[in-house]
């Protein structure tokens, strides 16, 4: 079994997920302030909902944001901690590839996902596909000041102003990573990320990201997605 878990947004979520992909066990909290007091509590009671030993889980999935510093080093730091004293892998998935293919079912029109990185700053993404074409991101990851985000299509998300809100799912996570695995797609090493630009525009990061979806590659490292410079830097 998979345990898939995300906190790079306000709701902690957790999954425990079988090698078929069906859903053992999830549960969910929402509340940004106490993604660390949440997160182990959701494992613990998924766990026994599932009737799953830690050590018969195979694989680790986690939400690599993009997200508000620390909800998201929570999630990361706990993901590679559990997979580490259990001897698996740990992977990583952006968040907003995620909630994006939970969209798939749509007519192939232009779909942007966007969650809270901040108060005042959103993260986003676009993205085109349908039933019959494989999911693209054709922008993004990026940061910019709320309500900065493009309009085109659907605008899903957690932030005022979408279509719809639409949170991060552990469930699918997991089962996305699964599927993933399924078609050949390779673990990631666990390589570190490009430094941002001192403008913190995320440059580098967005021209990665296009290269992996011009590869057709999802899965990523198990390490924090900054899109730009934390507020709090050494002195």
């Amino acid at each position: 079994p998979v345990l898939a878990l995300d906190t790079a947004t306000a709701l902690t979520t957790v999954a425990i997920v079988s090698s078929s992909g069906g859903v053992l066990a999830e549960g969910s909290h929402l509340d940004g302030r106490r993604h660390a007091e949440a997160l182990p509590q959701l494992v613990r009671e998924a766990l026994a909902s599932a009737g799953t030993a830690p050590a018969e889980l195979d694989l680790v999935a986690v939400g690599v944001g993009p997200g508000p510093f620390t909800g998201m080093r929570v999630g990361i730091s706990f993901a590679r901690a559990t997979a580490h004293a259990l001897g698996i892998p740990a992977v990583g998935v952006m968040t907003l590839d995620v909630m994006a293919h939970g969209r798939q079912d749509r007519d192939g029109g232009p779909l942007t996902v966007v969650t809270r990185s901040r108060r005042v700053e959103v993260a986003w993404a676009a993205y085109v596909g349908s039933p019959e074409e494989p999911l693209r991101r054709i922008a993004g990851p990026l940061i910019q000041p709320d309500p900065g985000f493009p309009r085109d299509g659907l605008v899903i998300g957690d932030v005022d102003g979408v279509d719809e809100i639409v949170r991060p799912d552990a469930a699918a996570l997991g089962r996305f990573v699964l599927d993933r695995i399924a078609a050949g797609e390779p673990l990631p090493g666990d390589r570190e990320w490009p430094e941002d630009p001192s403008d913190g525009s995320g440059a580098p990061t967005a021209a990665l990201f296009a290269d992996l979806s011009a590869k057709d590659r999802w899965l990523l490292p198990a390490l924090p997605l900054y899109l730009r410079r934390p507020d709090a830097v050494p002195a």
